[in-house]
């Protein structure tokens, strides 16, 4: 599942073994976090790493280690007799406590260790107080649409419009690729979903109003690339007849973001080079669940979901993103990566002279030496405009966009 996605993770995390840090690796469910170190245990022993070095957990199966002490004995009588040993710990947010177990291995064991979690949490207050900086992140996004092409065609840059509706429509998550009844795709998603917000929101964070939880998420994906304001969220809940208050509202929107599902993207002021707290924007994890809250009832009309395709693809790049403000006018990205910014607008259509004008506006102004970009899903007639670059959204996706960084 997934196989080519996770070779990328994989060289990764072989270029971190037996690095003085703890490997932590997070993604939504879905996205392949089992598998990759599934396939990185099968290469250390084709390294010539014996089995019993190797010790593996997924703490989904095995429930009855639920604390630090257990997990700690446990593990301790595995290897207390071994010269080095491989931890690999997957989901291993299930364990109270577990930041001890893991500190405990870390400064008094022959070990390198690897942990995964659905959620960013995982790197928790605790977590950075024992461990400091002797972490190395690696976040998994699902499939790009260049590999989602190879698993789902065989032949890359073959029938690209094609697939990408389909992509556009039920994401990238790798176990997608293996499904040929698309009527089973709408209930696969709606499962990971279901484990999403049972096992990652509601008993990670003991929420209380699993219905209210449920229906914040449909707006936000309802409202995804939008601004999301308290009034907003206050109309909505008291449309469909659902009571609750400002204080538990934000407090779910932290479990969201915090869990990784929908992420909170904030402003950053362009000219004063400043970020601006409140009306941040909200980008799902995977498109395809995305659409699964919302019936699919919005997938062409809706400009967020472009939008949130070329978020999850800047991420997958590494750049910081923010949404861009310049003077009253707003660029949909301002991405970062080694401190210089790209500006980026997703205008879903621009051969329109109207609207190519309007686009590019914003853009004219921001007076610095750096990338100006807008991604459309035209096949743009002029692909130069003023210096403003444009590019079809498959040319973006295909990597075939020349970025100066």
């Amino acid at each position: 599942m997934g196989v080519l996605n996770n070779e990328m993770y994989l060289k990764n995390l072989l270029s971190l073994k037996d690095h003085f840090s703890i490997k932590v690796i997070t993604g939504i469910r879905g996205v392949g976090k089992t598998t990759l170190l599934s396939m990185f245990a099968d290469t250390l022993k084709q390294q010539g790493v014996s089995p019993e070095s190797i010790i593996y957990i997924n703490f989904d199966e095995m429930e009855e280690i639920y604390d630090f002490q257990q997990l700690y004995e446990f593990v301790n009588e595995k290897i207390m007799y071994l010269e080095q040993a491989y931890l690999l710990f997957d989901e291993v947010q299930r364990v109270k406590g577990w930041e001890k177990a893991i500190n405990a291995f870390f400064v008094g064991s022959p070990v390198d260790i690897y942990i995964t979690g659905s959620n960013s949490e995982i790197i928790s207050e605790v977590f950075l107080h024992l461990l400091s900086n002797h972490y190395e992140l690696v976040e998994m996004q699902p499939l790009p649409f260049n590999e989602y092409l190879k698993m789902v065609n065989n032949k890359e840059n073959q029938n690209n419009e094609f697939y990408f509706q389909k992509y556009l429509k039920y994401g990238g998550l790798p176990i997608i690729t293996k499904i040929q009844d698309q009527n089973v795709l709408p209930l696969l998603l709606s499962g990971i979903y279901n484990t999403i917000l049972n096992k990652d929101i509601i008993a990670r964070y003991c929420v209380r109003d699993a219905s209210l939880m449920d229906s914040l998420n449909k707006f936000l994906a309802i409202n995804i690339g939008k601004s999301i304001i308290p009034k907003k969220i206050e109309d909505y809940f008291s449309n469909i007849g659902q009571s609750t208050t400002t204080y538990t509202l934000d407090n779910y929107l932290n479990m969201i973001n915090e869990s990784g599902f929908f992420k909170k993207i904030k402003r950053y002021d362009i000219k004063n080079k400043t970020t601006i707290n409140g009306s941040e924007q909200f980008y799902c994890a995977d498109i395809g669940i995305r659409n699964v809250l919302t019936n699919f009832s919005d997938i062409m009309e809706n400009d967020g979901i472009l939008e949130n395709i070329v978020y999850i693809e800047l991420c997958r790049r590494g750049y910081d993103i923010f949404i861009g403000k310049i003077n009253k006018s707003k660029i949909s990205f301002v991405a970062f990566k080694d401190s210089k910014p790209i500006y980026l607008q997703v205008v879903p259509t621009i051969n329109n002279k109207m609207i190519l004008k309007k686009s590019v506006h914003p853009l004219q102004n921001i007076k610095d030496q750096y990338d100006k970009i807008i991604i459309t899903m035209d096949t743009p007639t002029v692909t130069d405009y003023n210096g403003i670059k444009i590019f079809n959204i498959l040319s973006f996706l295909n990597e075939t966009v020349d970025f100066k960084l």
